[in-house]
C-alpha cells in the first residue's frame, strides 16, 4: 500500500509544499496462523507545487524463504481546503494514488498494484484531528478489486509523544485496528515511530511495525 502517515495505515489530507521533502523508512512484521512476513522499506517524497506531492519508495519483503521486492511510485494532490478555526489546522481534501512493481524470487517485474484513495482531515478541538479514507485497490497480478476504507484519531502529543489510533480494512476481508506513536526527535526534522495492531477475525493476524521519518 502507499505509504500513509506513520504509523497510521490511514492516510492524512496534508501535502508536502514546494520543494519540502521527506524521507521515510520503516520494518514491519505480519503474523497470522503460524506463518509471518517480514517488510523493510524506504521511500523518498517530495512537494512539487500545484498543491501535490510524488513519492518512490523501494521495498523487500520475505516469507518462508520466498522473497519480493517491490518498487511504487506514488502521489497525493491537495483538492479542497476549509477556512481554518482560531489556531487549528483547517479540514481538507486530498487524492493519494500510487502505482506499483513487484518482483517475486527471480520472476520478471510486473505491475503489480493500483490504488486510488480519498483522505479527508479534520480537527476536534485543539489536540484531537480525524482522518477517514475510501478508496479503491486493485491487485494487477491477482486482478482482483477491492474497496478500502479508514478511520484513524491523532493526538497533537504530551510533549514529544503523540498518541493515535484506528480502524482499517476492505470490502474483502475483517477489519483491523491499530494503535500508534510517534516521538518527535527533532522538533520539525526527525520523528521515530512504532505500531501495533490485530485483525477482527480467527487466528488474530497481528501487524508490528518501527519506523523514521525525516523532513528537509
Amino acid at each position: 500500500a502507499a505509504h500513509a502517515g506513520r504509523p497510521l495505515q490511514t492516510e492524512d489530507a496534508g501535502v508536502l509544499d514546494r520543494a519540502d521533502c521527506e524521507v521515510e523508512g520503516f520494518t514491519a512484521r505480519t503474523s497470522a496462523f503460524g506463518a509471518s512476513v517480514r517488510e523493510n522499506a524506504l521511500q523518498l517524497g517530495c512537494g512539487v507545487g500545484a498543491s501535490t506531492q510524488l513519492a518512490l519508495a523501494v521495498a523487500r519483503a520475505k516469507e518462508e524463504g520466498v522473497s519480493a521486492r517491490a518498487l511504487e511510485l506514488s502521489g497525493k494532490t491537495g483538492l479542497w481546503q476549509g477556512a481554518a478555526d482560531k489556531d487549528d489546522e483547517p479540514p481538507a481534501l486530498a487524492l493519494a494514488y500510487a502505482f506499483g512493481w513487484a518482483r517475486v524470487s527471480g520472476d520478471k517485474t510486473r505491475h503489480a498494484a493500483t490504488e486510488l484513495n480519498l483522505a479527508y482531515s479534520r480537527p476536534l478541538g485543539a489536540d484531537l484531528t480525524m482522518h477517514a479514507n475510501l478508496g479503491h485497490a486493485r491487485d494487477e497480478i491477482a486482478k482482483m478489486r477491492a474497496t478500502t476504507w479508514g478511520l484513524a484519531f491523532e493526538h497533537a502529543g504530551f510533549g514529544a509523544v503523540a498518541p493515535m489510533a484506528e480502524l482499517f480494512g476492505d470490502d474483502r476481508d475483517a477489519p483491523w485496528w491499530n494503535l500508534g506513536l510517534r516521538v518527535t526527535a527533532l522538533p520539525e526534522k526527525l520523528f521515530i515511530d512504532a505500531s501495533y495492531g490485530r485483525q477482527m477475525t480467527s487466528g488474530r493476524p497481528t501487524l508490528w511495525s518501527v519506523g523514521f521519518k525525516a523532513a528537509f
